[in-house]
């Protein structure tokens, strides 16, 4: 099993204008107490994550009505595809990617290499690469079983792409006058530099009742297992 997730902590990179997450310890057994417990809070965006449609579409599908078996992924494929600070993905970024994958593959495992910056905070989030809308359909239009992506960099919006950000968004959640089938987006993923080939990909969020989106574990099997 290979982990494909960041823990969430109140280091986790973010951006800089809203609250990180914050953990608060309730009972110490070195106190005294019975037992340990701790209170925490945080935003459903932070670290690895999961966009469910509801995230941007007003009446779509939110993360906890996805069953279990909507979140298991039995066909996926790593793209390669490096990107620089603030570079916006355009289908000619994706053309010779594509060609590695099967048209069958459900999961796509965008690799950029961005991640490596992650401990550079404020170059991982305001700095990050992100969609353009072109790439988010050309995407869908070449993989017509897919159900999920998963991106090493911070979210499918660049900070400095915001307005195409958004519409990559919309298409990929599959809201209002998109032809296309939505799929779940996992923001923050962890996918090394290397990986062997995959078996079976795993999404597992928080089953908070009433989140569009949560944080999430992700992992997968490796094919030789």
């Amino acid at each position: 099993m290979i982990e494909l997730s960041h823990h969430l902590s109140e280091n986790v990179p973010f951006y800089s204008s809203l609250p990180k997450p914050t953990l608060r310890q309730l009972y110490a057994l070195e106190k005294g107490d019975v037992c340990n417990s701790y209170f925490f809070t945080t935003s459903n965006h932070a670290g690895t994550h999961v966009d469910a449609p509801r995230h941007f579409c007003a009446n779509g599908r939110a993360i906890t009505q996805y069953e279990i078996s909507d979140l298991a992924f039995t066909k996926p494929a790593v793209l390669d595809v490096p990107l620089h600070d603030e570079e916006l993905i355009e289908p000619r970024h994706l053309e010779q990617g594509i060609n590695s994958a099967a048209p069958e593959t459900d999961f796509i495992l965008l690799r950029s290499h961005f991640g490596k910056f992650r401990e550079d905070e404020r170059r991982y989030v305001d700095r990050s690469p992100g969609f353009g809308p072109a790439a988010a359909a050309f995407l869908l239009d070449h993989f017509p079983h897919l159900r999920a992506l998963a991106v090493d960099f911070m979210s499918i919006s660049s900070a400095s792409h915001a307005d195409a950000g958004a519409e990559a968004h919309r298409i990929f959640l599959g809201c209002g006058g998109h032809k296309h089938e939505p799929i779940l987006l996992v923001e923050d993923a962890k996918i090394p530099d290397i990986l062997p080939p995959l078996r079976r990909v795993f999404v597992i969020p928080w089953m908070f009742e009433g989140l569009d989106s949560a944080p999430c574990t992700m992992f997968a099997e490796a094919a030789n297992a």
